[in-house]
């Protein structure tokens, strides 16, 4: 990257003036990118997300954490227990089958398939089926640009 600064002001006062507004003109831009950011990555997530009842979904948000002029940092995921085991997978573990019951009954018709999906399970792990980071990558490009954009915006809006 790199940015070219002409200058037909009021002489160095004004010049000095400038540069000491540029901070807050850069954080206000990069704050308003962060949000656009976070937004984007949070849809695409949850377009991502596989639905069973539609509560991953639901629960993915995004919140900017930190906008500097040396990092921008947003998050952006699901609090919910299973978002992790969905999104990376498992190792083999034998999950309650009690817990299974309501999902085996609404997805399988039959809650007493509950034991042996666990038995499934026991011995197999659940498949990945990423969501987040798909939409992560999907954006990084994007995000770069938007970035760029807010940092030349900034020095437009300072400089002229």
């Amino acid at each position: 990257m790199h940015a070219t600064i002409e200058w037909d002001g009021d002489g160095p006062e004004a010049l000095a003036e400038a540069f000491e507004e540029l901070p807050d003109v850069l954080l206000e831009h990069l704050a308003d990118a962060a949000a656009d950011i976070a937004a984007r990555i949070r849809g695409d997530a949850q377009r991502n997300a596989p639905v069973s009842r539609g509560e991953l979904e639901a629960s993915i948000e995004s919140v900017v954490t930190h906008v500097g002029t040396d990092l921008v940092r947003v998050v952006v995921g699901s609090n919910k227990d299973h978002a992790e085991p969905i999104e990376r997978g498992t190792d083999p573990f034998f999950p309650p089958p009690d817990e299974l019951r309501t999902w085996a009954r609404r997805v399988l018709g039959d809650e007493d398939a509950a034991f042996p999906v666990a038995r499934s399970i026991s011995e197999s792990g659940i498949d990945e089926q990423p969501y987040l980071r798909p939409a992560l990558e999907d954006n990084l490009e994007w995000s770069m640009d938007r970035i760029l954009q807010a940092i030349e915006a900034s020095f437009a809006e300072v400089f002229g």
